[in-house]
C-alpha cells in the first residue's frame, strides 16, 4: 500500500473544503485543544487497503477526495461492495461503537483522508456537546446511506440499477464528469455478474446515455434526464 502521511493542524481543518460535512464541522478552539494524540493527513494510491474486516478499529477516516468501496467478502471469495464513501464521508464510524471494521475499506480512486484516532474521538464526545451532536449526524446519515444504496442499486433489473449508480455518482452535478469504478465493481454493489455490468454499460454506451471522456472506458457524461428515465422504469 502507498501511503503519504503528514499531521494536521488546526488551521487544516479550519481551511478544509469538506469541513462542514465532517465530524470536526462544529468544533471550536477549545475543543481542538482536547486533542491529544495526532491527526493524520493521507494520501492512498488506487487499489490500497485503508483497512481490513474484523480488524481491530483504532482511526476513522473522513474522505476528503476520491472513492472508497467498503466490501464484504462471502465465503466463496466473491466480494459484495455494500457502500461506497466519497468526499465528507466517514469510513470506519462503527469503531466509535465498538472494536473492529465491519467491512474492508479499499481506494478505487485515489483518496485523500484524514486519520482521526477513535480515542480522539471518545473524549471529544464526553467533553464537547458539539462532536456529540455532529456524531449523532453521521451515524444517520450512514445509516440513511445504507438504507438508500440497498433500496436503491438491490432492486430492479440491470439497466435500473445501473442507472441509479450513475446518478448517485453524479450527485446535485449531473453536468460533471462521473468516474465508474471497474466492471468487477460495479457488477459487486449492484450484485450482478461483471460481464452483465459490462453488458449494460456497453449499452448505455451505445444509446447515447453515457458519453465517453477518455481512451479507457473509466470517465463519462451522462444523459441525466434519460438515466433518470431508465431508473424509473420508464
Amino acid at each position: 500500500m502507498h501511503v503519504k502521511i503528514h499531521p494536521t493542524q488546526e488551521n487544516d481543518c479550519a481551511s478544509c473544503g469538506v469541513r462542514e460535512q465532517s465530524l470536526f464541522a462544529n468544533l471550536n478552539s477549545d475543543d481542538f485543544r482536547l486533542i491529544q494524540q495526532p491527526i493524520h493527513d493521507l494520501t492512498l494510491a488506487a487499489g490500497s487497503t485503508v483497512f481490513a474486516e474484523r480488524a481491530r478499529g483504532d482511526h476513522v477516516f473522513t474522505v476528503r477526495k476520491g472513492l472508497v468501496k467498503l466490501v464484504r467478502y462471502q465465503v466463496d471469495g466473491a466480494q459484495r461492495i455494500v457502500r461506497l464513501i466519497g468526499p465528507g464521508d466517514i469510513a470506519g464510524l462503527e469503531t466509535t461503537a465498538g472494536s473492529a471494521y465491519d467491512s474492508t475499506a479499499v481506494a478505487i480512486t485515489e483518496v485523500q483522508a484524514c486519520r482521526i484516532p477513535v480515542s480522539v474521538i471518545q473524549r471529544l464526545e464526553s467533553e464537547s456537546p458539539r462532536l456529540h451532536q455532529q456524531l449523532l449526524r453521521k451515524w444517520h446519515e450512514a445509516l440513511k446511506s445504507a438504507d438508500d444504496f440497498i433500496a436503491d442499486l438491490a432492486s430492479g433489473n440491470a439497466r435500473q440499477r445501473l442507472a441509479r449508480l450513475l446518478l448517485r455518482l453524479a450527485g446535485a452535478d449531473t453536468q460533471a464528469t462521473v468516474l465508474l469504478p471497474s466492471r468487477e465493481d460495479v457488477g459487486a454493489v449492484l450484485g450482478i455478474t461483471t460481464e452483465t455490468a459490462s453488458r449494460t454499460v456497453a449499452a448505455f454506451r451505445r444509446e447515447g446515455l453515457l458519453t465517453d471522456v477518455d481512451r479507457q472506458g473509466r470517465f463519462f457524461r451522462l444523459d441525466a434526464t434519460a438515466l433518470a428515465a431508465v431508473a424509473n422504469g420508464d
